[in-house]
């Protein structure tokens, strides 16, 4: 998981990565938006009967659960590429020098 994580840091692979899933997750809810103001202007007067197709619901369920995957994904990634510097290295040592 190192070598992974280290090709993923010098390659800049691991922060495209990251920004490909936030883009990922703010197409999935624009496709949604405009996928639903599609289906009100085509079927808004028809009956629900005769509108043929997915219900919107599943369709907006859909693509939140795509969109929120995406983003914890990307924040997953972000914080094992990425820790805090806390973390990552200890407080340094305070020299005992006297002015």
């Amino acid at each position: 998981m190192r070598k992974i994580r280290e090709i993923l840091l010098t390659e800049y692979i691991g922060a495209i990565l990251v920004a490909v899933l936030v883009a990922d997750a703010f197409i999935a809810l624009i496709a949604t938006a405009v996928a639903q103001v599609a289906y009100y202007v085509q079927f808004g007067h028809v009956t629900v009967l005769n509108a043929h197709g997915l219900s919107t619901t599943y369709s907006m369920l859909d693509a939140l659960a795509k969109a929120v995957i995406y983003l914890v994904a990307a924040y997953l990634i972000a914080r094992w590429l990425y820790p805090t510097k806390a973390a990552e290295s200890p407080a340094p040592a305070q020299s005992g020098e006297g002015t």
